[in-house]
């Protein structure tokens, strides 16, 4: 009975002695890495604690330490929610564990510690601050098309914009500015948004890209300098830029289309309103003008007749001329010749 109580507490000061020659360190305390370039920190354990689970922990300069992930000595990499959808790597080699950042940024600069579990508790190493030093050359060209564009006020307008760069499509966010006389800074419109989680993995390839904007300018506010921006590695590359103006001489010319119709129109309806009341007028002077049958007494007697009583008034007279005697009983007038009458037609319009 000694005896077994002898070995359990000869084992319980193993364990102790064990835990508190925790043998865990990182043999680098600064690191110094380029955006974009892979960066890898190592934790290396002592070799009895091989087979324990090693946890690496992230703190940025001013907050609170953040889990990155779990490595087991016979399980795969388990990272936090925060890191799961991150390049992270972590990877064993026997008594070693590795932090590999593929591709780093600035958001990537921090402290960087490792650390075991052990008797419910965790004890860390005495960490790894990593710097970012710089971002790396970017070979990326932006074209924009057109470079100068006119167009009538609602007409809508297009433009271009070609990425040429050695950095994945997927991993580019390229961004739309216009610049306005009269304002400070240039407004951002609009932005194409990718799925990816934009790291700077740069390749050896050359990556085109197309992306366009459309607009409908509607006046002077939507006018402009547009220009095509591309975000990659920290950086900011600006296109050349495309100036859209509203070409006044179109909406004159289509003013003055409009005018002419409308001249146009109100000419044929004048020419048509004034044949309309022509033909009215000759119907009323043909209904109004009917000549009515007239009888010429020829007896001799003084007649009027009226023809029309509204317009027209026809007045007839019978004069009488009788021959005169030169001489005095020369020439007898001579019994039963008729005598000479002359009509005569006066016309009076009322």
């Amino acid at each position: 009975m000694r005896t077994v109580s002898a070995w359990i507490l000869m084992v319980s000061v193993c364990e102790i002695y064990a835990a508190e020659t925790v043998d865990i360190y990182q043999k680098q305390s600064f690191v110094s890495a380029k955006s974009g370039e892979a960066v890898t920190l190592q934790c290396t354990l002592a070799d009895h604690q091989r087979n324990e689970d090693v946890f690496w922990y992230k703190q940025p300069v001013g907050q609170m330490p953040q889990e990155v992930g779990i490595k087991g000595a016979f399980m795969e990499a388990v990272f936090s929610s925060q890191f799961k959808n991150s390049s992270f790597k972590l990877e064993r080699v026997e008594n070693s564990v590795s932090l590999t950042i593929p591709h780093p940024t600035k958001d990537d600069e921090a402290m960087y510690y490792c650390g075991i579990s052990v008797m419910m508790m965790i004890k860390f190493s005495t960490g790894t601050f990593l710097a970012i030093t710089g971002h790396p050359h970017l070979n990326v060209s932006v074209l924009q098309t057109p470079v100068w564009g006119s167009v009538s006020p609602g007409e809508s307008v297009t433009l271009q914009c070609t990425v040429l760069s050695e950095i994945r499509a997927a991993e580019l966010r390229v961004l739309w500015f216009r610049a306005a006389a009269g304002q400070s800074f240039p407004e951002i419109i609009y932005t194409h948004q990718n799925s990816s989680s934009r790291q700077c993995e740069i390749s050896s390839s050359t990556h085109s890209s197309v992306y366009n904007f459309s607009k409908n300018i509607l006046d002077h506010n939507h006018t402009g300098t547009y220009y095509c921006a591309v975000a990659a590695c920290g950086k900011i590359i600006f296109g050349t830029g495309s100036t859209v103006e509203i070409d006044h001489s179109k909406s004159h010319h289509s003013a003055l289309v409009v005018m002419g119709l409308a001249l146009g129109l109100c000419a044929v309806w004048n020419v048509t309103l004034c044949c309309f009341c022509m033909k009215c007028n000759i119907c009323k002077h043909c209904r109004g003008n009917k000549p009515h049958p007239v009888t010429h007494d020829l007896s001799g007697a003084d007649d009027i007749q009226r023809q029309d009583q509204d317009t027209v008034e026809l007045n007839y007279a019978a004069l009488h001329f009788s021959e005169r005697n030169t001489k005095k009983g020369r020439k007898k007038k001579k019994r039963g010749r008729p005598q000479d009458s002359v009509y005569s037609e006066v016309r009076s319009f009322s």
